[in-house]
Parts: structure tokens; C-alpha cells; sequence
């Protein structure tokens, strides 16, 4: 646990990904300081969920929120968002924020384990797919042992 005057970050984590789970308040004071702890994890390469569901966001909270999923879409990572009752009048107001909002910690490893399993299956198919190709390719007679 780590706290950031007022706002406390929790780690959790999991096989499939790792759960940061942020209560109390994120505001002007904070943001720069929450911000800069999750872009730590986001280094790891590997899913975030961000669980928000019990902590209170201000402009500035949401702003860095914005900033953060930006930054995790460039670096191709992961990040799934736990929406609380103090982020979901912020989310009406903004249409188009972009944010991966899901219901619970849950649905967010559920979510991932699916792509992970649909990227499985995807690569899989190639391998066969690569695989049928050169079993049905007229084999070539080296000349070298021909002669």
C-alpha cells in the first residue's frame, strides 16, 4: 500500500494481470504523484485493471485518468477501468473519453482472459494453417541428390 495525501494505491497481483485498486480522493494535490505510481506498473507490459470503484475523482483525477489511457493505447498495454459511483457522472458528461470502463475486478480478468484465449486460438490457426500449406506443397528434389 502506498498513500499519495489522501488517495491510497492497493496492488494485487493476479496471473493474468495486475490489479491496482486506488480509495480516497484523487484531485489537483495528488494526480501528478497517483499518475506517475501507475505508469510504473504500466512498464511491466503486462494487463492493468484499475479499480476505481471506491474513490472519489476530481477534474484533475480525471484528466490524469485520460492522459494514462493515452499513454497505455500507445505502449500497447492492457488497461481495463473500474468505474465507481463518484466516476460515472464524470463519464456522462465526457461522451468520448475512451476509457475500457468494465463492472467489476471480475469482468476485468474475464475480459482478459478471453483475449488472451482468442489470440491462442488465432495464432494456433496460423500454425495449422502454415503447417497444411507445406504438407500439400509438391515436395522438391534436391539436386544435389539427384545426381
Amino acid at each position: 500500500m502506498a498513500d499519495f495525501d489522501g488517495a491510497r494505491l492497493f496492488v494485487y497481483a493476479r496471473s493474468l494481470g495486475t490489479v491496482l485498486r486506488i480509495d480516497g480522493e484523487i484531485d489537483a494535490v495528488n494526480a501528478t504523484s497517483v499518475a506517475q505510481a501507475i505508469r510504473r506498473f504500466a512498464l511491466l507490459k503486462t494487463p492493468l485493471i484499475l479499480d476505481l470503484s471506491q474513490l472519489f475523482l476530481s477534474v484533475d483525477g480525471f484528466r490524469a485518468l485520460l492522459v494514462l489511457n493515452h499513454e497505455h493505447q500507445q505502449a500497447r498495454v492492457h488497461c481495463s477501468v473500474v468505474a465507481g459511483a463518484a466516476l460515472h457522472p464524470l463519464l456522462g458528461i465526457v461522451g468520448d473519453h475512451g476509457l475500457p470502463v468494465v463492472g467489476s475486478v471480475a469482468e476485468a480478468l474475464q475480459l482478459i482472459e478471453d483475449i488472451v484465449g482468442s489470440r491462442r486460438r488465432f495464432l494456433a490457426g496460423m500454425v495449422r494453417d502454415r503447417h497444411a500449406r507445406h504438407e500439400a506443397s509438391p515436395r522438391r528434389r534436391d539436386p544435389v541428390l539427384m545426381r
